[in-house]
């Protein structure tokens, strides 16, 4: 049978959307940093400042990148594995081995906005859209400038076709990096939806 129209555009956006999600949640190898990096590093404070700054695209990639790597350091070694390990079983499409870790791991650190924000987008990938949602508000409850989180609640709210919590996430991610070229380009779309049309 013909997938509808609604069904083929829903795999078309949550195809297109997903890079956005995961970048930075499904990265590895990342820097060490000291340990006591975590989404409370003071040095947050000046990196976000200067990535809303950055002149360019390559100078903002810096600062994003740098981002990126405190959010994933959560000042504990075991729980810095448990990130690993979980974030390299989603890439491998292990996904029941990469949710027990990560559950493991949020169980270990309740308070590490990164392992919020892995979960969710291993939820997204496996269709689990208001699990999603609900850790991304969680990763975002512990660092609000979480700009891969506002990406991926973006994301969320274009496939169940809440245009107007679309707009406000993908606002809210480029509010906190106005480099990201991936949600602006989809809060332009998102303007032109009417009902999950582009018009």
């Amino acid at each position: 049978m013909p997938r509808s129209p609604r069904s083929r555009y829903d795999r078309c956006m949550r195809n297109a959307l997903l890079g956005l999600m995961c970048a930075g949640a499904l990265a590895t190898g990342v820097a060490a940093l000291p340990a006591q990096a975590d989404q409370t590093d003071p040095q947050l404070n000046f990196l976000f400042q200067q990535l809303y700054e950055a002149p360019n695209a390559a100078t903002a990639t810096r600062f994003e990148n740098n981002i990126l790597r405190v959010l994933s350091q959560s000042g504990s070694a075991t729980a810095d594995l448990l990130l690993q390990r979980g974030t390299e079983a989603m890439n491998r499409g292990e996904f029941e081995l990469s949710l027990t870790t990560l559950n493991s791991l949020i169980k270990l650190q309740p308070n590490f906005a990164e392992a919020w924000h892995r979960r969710a987008t291993l939820y997204f990938l496996t269709g689990r859209l208001d699990a999603s949602i609900a850790d991304c508000e969680k990763a975002l409850s512990l660092e609000p400038r979480h700009f891969g989180a506002w990406a991926g609640l973006g994301q969320i709210y274009i496939i169940l076709n809440r245009r107007n919590d679309a707009m406000r996430a993908f606002q809210r991610a480029l509010a906190a990096n106005p480099h990201l070229a991936g949600a602006r380009r989809y809060l332009d779309a998102v303007r032109r939806m009417d009902g999950g049309r582009e018009i």
